[in-house]
């Protein structure tokens, strides 16, 4: 049976969330620790400073990338590292639906 759907790759995840961000770089998203996240389908990660509904609506809206959830944990600091908290943000995609190819005819 053929394959009708894929799992988005690392670097589509990434251009997406670039271009979320690129309007709210006064959250502190960090991209450069983005990363799939282990043991679990379709789902990237990396953290951010500030956390934000807009932000969360914001990707959620997006039926392009087909975004299935979005969810986050409080960061703390390492002792010794001050009081700074930051958020580790999950972003779950649907899978991708494959175009039908047509055949050639001869």
């Amino acid at each position: 049976m053929a394959t009708t759907e894929r799992s988005i790759t690392s670097k589509e995840s990434l251009e997406f969330l670039s271009s979320v961000f690129k309007d709210h770089e006064h959250l502190g998203a960090n991209l450069n620790n983005h990363k799939k996240t282990p043991r679990s389908q379709d789902t990237y990660q990396f953290t951010i400073d500030k956390m934000s509904d807009t932000i969360i609506e914001t990707i959620m809206s997006d039926e392009k990338m087909g975004v299935k959830d979005v969810y986050y944990h409080p960061l703390v600091a390492p002792q010794g590292y001050g009081i700074s908290l930051r958020y580790r943000m999950y972003v779950v995609y649907e899978k991708i639906k494959l175009r039908k190819r047509g055949r050639s005819k001869s």
